[in-house]
Order: structure tokens, then sequence, then C-alpha cells
């Protein structure tokens, strides 16, 4: 967040690629709920990152827009009442390919959202977390493969997850070659960087005031 709006043309060059890299699908989810095809989605959600830094709109967060979440769920509704339209006509030549969107895998979640009930808005949140938890879970298995030790995270991975976990610490012990009881050791040890992790990520969305414990808690409530 802050990085985004530093004074440094570089750096916030960085902080921006950054941020449109890495929260791209809930911006594409929420304009697949609106209505758009994948590949009209995929276009869209080009555009609308493309004039987010055109405009340097990014710049303009600041305390009273809060959270970069809030403040990307509101220009995206913004940018299809007012931009997407003019930005269509006006555009010349071929696609905007500004981002480096996988639609295959930007479907296989998409359509996991149910069917009725979620708004564009509901959908944008709840993507939105999966992206945060996705991002943080492939930075402790980088943390874990730094220290040669990839195989510790594929095993006790699945203690992380929310949903059923059917592993034993006597299950993961066995893989592993170790007592229960060190593996028992390995996991608390895991949820332990997790949640730092996790909180150092969420802390990147918010103002320098804000608290992550309480987005977290909101965000683990959207699974809810």
């Amino acid at each position: 967040m802050l990085s985004a709006r530093a004074e440094d043309s570089i750096e916030r060059s960085r902080a921006l690629q950054q941020i449109c890299e890495t929260y791209w699908h809930p911006v594409y989810a929420y304009m697949r709920k609106r209505g758009f095809f994948p590949q009209d989605a995929e276009d869209v959600t080009q555009e609308f990152f493309a004039y987010l830094l055109e405009t340097e709109e990014f710049g303009k967060i600041d305390g009273a827009k809060g959270k970069l979440r809030s403040f990307l769920l509101v220009a995206a509704r913004n940018f299809m009442a007012n931009e997407w339209k003019r930005r269509k006509a006006e555009k010349r030549g071929g696609k905007l390919t500004f981002l480096s969107i996988d639609l295959k895998d930007a479907e296989s979640h998409a359509i996991l959202d149910p069917a009725d009930e979620l708004t564009p808005d509901a959908v944008f949140e709840r993507h939105w977390a999966t992206t945060i938890l996705n991002t943080v879970m492939e930075r402790l298995r980088q943390f874990h493969v730094d220290r040669g030790d990839e195989e510790t995270f594929e095993a006790l991975k699945d203690f992380l997850a929310m949903g059923r976990n059917d592993r034993t610490y006597a299950d993961v012990g066995a893989e592993l070659g170790i007592a229960e009881s060190q593996a028992r050791l390995k996991v608390h040890r895991m949820r332990k960087k997790y949640r730092e992790l996790l909180l150092q990520q969420i802390a990147s969305t918010l103002e320098p005031d804000e608290c992550p414990e309480e987005e977290l808690r909101y965000l683990f409530g959207l699974f809810q």
C-alpha cells in the first residue's frame, strides 16, 4: 500500500505491478458474475488495471479509502459504470495483454461460486479472500523450498486447510519417518509460520493503522 504511493517512480511502478499481478483474480471473478463471458471478462479485467495505472488511481488510496480490497471493488464498480464503454469505443488495434491471465485457471476457480445467492460484490470478496490464502500458501511453500524442506511442506500442508482433514499425526510421522510427537511439533510450527505470513500479507493491503487480525476475521467469515 505504501509503496504504491511512493514518490520514487520505480518503487511505485513495481508495487503497482505486483498489486495487479496478485489481485487480478477477484476482479476477473467480479466481471464474470456481472455477466461477461470468459474472453470478455479477460478483456475488461485487462482494461480495468491498465486504466488504474494510466490514471494513477492507486495513488489516491488513503486512510479514508482504507483497505485495498475495498478500493479495488469500488474502482471496479466505477469503471463499469463510467469508463468501460468509452475505452472500448476508443480502443484501436489488437487485444490488450497487460496481464498474464490464465483463462483455464481463472474459470476453474470461478465455477466454484454458487450459481445463486452471491452478488458480484460478494463474489469479488470471496475471491479476494481465496487469493490471499493461495498467495500465502505459495509463500509458505517457497519458505520450505528455500530451506531444502519441501517434503515436509507437502506432507503437512493439509493440516492448514479450512476443510476436513482425515490425515493424522501418526500418518504424517510414518510418511516422514519421524515420531508422532515430532510430527505434531512440525505441524504446530508450520501453522505458526503460516499465520505469520498470513498477517503479513493482509497487512500489506491495509493502511498502517488498521488491524490485520480484524481483517483476517472478516475474510474467514466470508466462507461461513
